[in-house]
């Protein structure tokens, strides 16, 4: 006989009591007899399958680095959208916004068969983008080569830039956290459209020293930040660019209670998650906004 802490009368005899299916389990109180089945393999590979023609679109459409683009047009937050690229299931009107905003053909997210768009992705783009979208679009295309980006010296900046045109500085990253910037610190400057910069004469530009934001932004890579954006419950959700004690970081921000969390890409010993006290600092360790990056540059 078995001993059964907190029974009483227990009997050898109800070892022999069955289930109808013929588990030969007693089930648990207060639960179904019907065991709880596993996700099949099929679905498991349908939902990465998904994930992964998802980010092909994405990156196909908005570039490299389009995901805060387009999680800002179905607005969600930008890591949101990165975990559905990653596997996470896709509440359905998610798909349906995607769909909408990028033209994709749902036969084809679904199974993999026929044609990526409803319609051609050029004849897409020239009958429903705006001009705005149809530059930034291009621009997009340009980052896959390897001179989208000229890096110019202030020897050879234009005297007149052209209207459309904004020469972002390129500060040292272990200088953008200074209240007032020495501008004789200046690395060099960068050519963007202002359509790209929301407050291009508050916006600078630096090189990303590490690797924290990869693969999004792999050391190397070059951010605009904009000085004006500094309230955290504002950034919610976005990169942004925050003065620490030891140096500024590039980071996610996220909002939890009384508390701002300074979050990597990918965490790690070397890039854990840095919590910060609202109340304590508020504002004043925020940097700005990361509004636009470039991984691929050259000089000019």
């Amino acid at each position: 006989m078995h001993g059964c802490s907190g029974c009483s009368g227990f009997s050898p005899h109800q070892h022999n009591v069955r289930l109808s299916g013929g588990s030969g389990r007693l089930p648990i109180a207060g639960s179904s007899a019907v065991a709880r089945k596993k996700t099949p393999k099929v679905r498991v590979n349908v939902k990465a399958s998904l994930s992964r023609r998802l980010r092909e679109i994405r990156q196909e459409l908005f570039g490299d680095h389009g995901g805060p683009e387009l999680a800002r047009r179905l607005i969600l937050p930008a890591r949101t959208w990165y975990n559905y690229e990653t596997g996470v299931t896709v509440p359905a009107e998610v798909l349906l916004g995607f769909i909408e905003q990028t033209g994709a053909n749902p036969m084809y997210l679904i199974t993999g068969e026929g044609p990526r768009y409803r319609r051609t992705n050029d004849e897409r783009l020239l009958s429903e983008l705006s001009p705005v979208e149809l530059i930034r679009r291009g621009l997009e295309k340009l980052e896959r080569s390897a001179s989208d980006v000229v890096i110019m010296t202030a020897e050879n900046l234009p005297s007149e830039v052209a209207p459309d045109f904004a020469a972002v500085s390129l500060y040292p990253m272990a200088d953008i956290g200074r209240s007032a910037l020495d501008s004789s610190r200046v690395e060099g400057y960068i050519m963007a459209y202002r359509h790209w910069l929301p407050n291009p004469g508050l916006t600078i530009g630096t090189r990303l020293v590490d690797d924290s934001m990869n693969p999004i932004l792999p050391a190397g890579s070059i951010v605009a930040i904009d000085r004006s954006m500094t309230d955290p419950q504002l950034l919610h959700g976005r990169i942004v660019a925050a003065r620490l004690e030891s140096e500024p970081v590039i980071r996610w921000l996220e909002i939890s209670g009384r508390h701002m969390i300074l979050r990597p890409n990918q965490q790690s010993r070397e890039f854990p998650l840095i919590p910060v006290d609202l109340e304590d600092m508020g504002s004043s360790i925020i940097i700005g906004q990361v509004v636009w990056s470039w991984s691929r540059f050259s000089s000019g």
